[in-house]
């Protein structure tokens, strides 16, 4: 077996810190969770908890980037898979109902949110995460449509970013409105300015 270097070590044990932190948090909630019972959950002690992660909100940052950049490489993966314009409309809306709005984590963000307002570390890192999700979503639409959408992508990037966030914090109350029903928008207007794209 391959001896792991410092750096692979300590990136592995950061890794399970993480995974622990992810299913404790979506489980129990972040507030009632301490780090010493991420720790043991990990297998680590609390020092090498603390080694990866000066803070619990650090860690609360740490969960929920690695949840949306797992869900975007997810989504990124069903677009790409797609054969045309309809298919990958389909494909943006099965992913929407599935994730947009999942109660326990929308619950994470919004007590992360409560218990890190004044937290100007937690601003900056949720500013950050933000920027990424624009960017991301506008390089999926200028991938797919080339130039062809009359607006730019960046904007249209922060406009999903809204859509989605607000959709996500009505969901979480009301799990029977689904999550796709912005991408119907979206959707309909494409249709009504790109006639013949696929």
């Amino acid at each position: 077996m391959t001896r792991l270097t410092r750096a692979e070590s300590r990136e592995r044990t950061r890794v399970l810190i993480v995974d622990a932190a992810t299913d404790l948090f979506l489980r129990a909630g972040f507030q009632v969770t301490s780090l010493e019972q991420i720790g043991e959950e990990a297998g680590f002690t609390r020092g090498a908890v603390y080694s990866n992660f000066p803070s619990k909100t650090a860690m609360g940052i740490a969960v929920i980037d690695e949840l949306y950049d797992r869900e975007g490489d997810r989504l990124e993966a069903a677009l790409d898979a797609t054969e045309n314009l309809d298919d990958w409309f389909d494909a943006l809306a099965a992913w929407a109902d599935g994730t947009i709005g999942e109660p326990r984590w929308t619950r994470l963000e919004i007590e992360l949110a409560a218990f890190s307002a004044h937290d100007d570390v937690y601003r900056a890192a949720t500013a950050a995460r933000y920027a990424d999700m624009r960017k991301r979503w506008a390089a999926l639409f200028a991938a797919r449509f080339d130039g062809t959408f009359p607006m730019d992508p960046g904007t249209l990037g922060a406009i999903i970013i809204a859509l989605g966030l607000g959709t996500g914090a009505q969901r979480a109350v009301d799990p029977d409105l689904p999550g796709s029903d912005w991408v119907e928008l979206l959707r309909t207007l494409v249709g009504s300015v790109t006639a013949g794209v696929t």
